[in-house]
């Protein structure tokens, strides 16, 4: 099947109205907790652990997204919704250091090239201790 053939398919275009028009019920079934295995996302050598929360912040990019929201201050911004922090598994609303930084990270997972049908290296579970 092609893409063009997907394009035209009903189902296809109801499953992405789905997603649009309910993003925060959609989280309920989706895990973003793959995020914690790239090294960029592990603890800082220095022993400190991060100061955001990987999967919490993805779900919350992704919902800003697709709102048409797009920057570090109105995504962070936006996650101070209570609805919208709760619904992406926060405890408590983002600051706006932890949506740039993680963000940051992000953009070095996105940006390191990987071996076809090699898995990501998950973190190093040495500096844990």
């Amino acid at each position: 099947m092609s893409s063009a053939t997907l394009q035209d398919d009903p189902s296809v275009d109801s499953f992405f109205n789905v997603v649009e028009t309910e993003t925060l019920a959609l989280f309920e079934h989706l895990s973003f907790e793959f995020l914690e295995e790239f090294d960029v996302f592990a603890p800082a050598e220095t022993g400190r652990a991060r100061d955001h929360e990987p999967p919490e912040l993805m779900r919350g990019f992704l919902y800003c997204y697709y709102k048409d929201i797009y920057g570090i201050r109105p995504v962070e911004r936006e996650l101070r919704n209570t609805v919208v922090w709760l619904s992406c598994g926060f405890d408590r609303p983002p600051s706006r250091d932890a949506v740039d930084r993680f963000l940051t990270d992000l953009e070095h997972v996105v940006n390191t090239p990987r071996r076809a049908g090699r898995p990501p290296r998950p973190a190093r579970l040495d500096l844990l201790h």
